[in-house]
């Protein structure tokens, strides 16, 4: 059985953007060593990964303090 890579589906897209707001994401290409269309994905995926990360954080938080309770709770039961 072959291996087949998934195809991405790409959609062109047109904007006009601020020349500064272009101007660093071409320099963020070049430092990493990829092409501007490659730039602006990583660059786009890490702001959307970093605003959802941003809304679940409540949830992240408080699922820690749970779990550092529940550490606290079990280890209070030990001791008894």
């Amino acid at each position: 059985m072959i291996n087949e890579k998934k195809k991405l589906e790409l959609k062109r897209v047109n904007m006009n953007l601020p020349a500064n707001l272009v101007r660093r994401v071409v320099e963020y290409g070049e430092e990493m060593g990829l092409n501007t269309t490659s730039a602006y994905i990583v660059l786009l995926n890490q702001a959307l990964d970093q605003k959802d990360t941003m809304k679940n954080l409540p949830a992240i938080m408080q699922m820690g303090e749970t779990l550092k309770n529940l550490k606290s709770d079990l280890s209070d039961n030990l001791d008894d």
